[in-house]
């Protein structure tokens, strides 16, 4: 499996993380809150897996850069840091409300990286 699987898994993934999250804000449905963290904290950790898969890729072809040398690796690298911060306020605060708009941020920032 290379980055860029690990990487199309991610977006998938935060897609379903993204309707789970706007249930909860419409709904006031606890449960799906709980299941929209597991699934965005499962994504993340693919998501670190890939970047740091992709940068070995790269050593591997000779080029070694960290990944953030063109737009992909931005991109992909913003929507990491994006749902990072997010988890970290929903984890102090206890809100999950703003995963409703934090984390369709990430897809369509993973879905533009990876359409683009």
């Amino acid at each position: 499996m290379d980055s860029s699987q690990l990487l199309g898994i991610t977006t998938l993934t935060y897609l379903l993380a993204s309707f789970l999250y706007i249930g909860v804000l419409i709904f006031k449905a606890r449960f799906l809150g709980k299941i929209a963290t597991i699934f965005t904290i499962g994504a993340l950790l693919v998501q670190t897996i890939g970047i740091g898969l992709r940068w070995y890729e790269s050593y591997q072809l000779g080029i070694g850069h960290a990944p953030l040398s063109n737009m992909y690796e931005s991109v992909v690298f913003f929507a990491w840091t994006i749902v990072l911060f997010y988890l970290g306020v929903e984890f102090r605060f206890k809100n999950k409300s703003i995963g409703a708009f934090a984390i369709p941020l990430a897809f369509l920032a993973m879905a533009y990286a990876s359409f683009a």
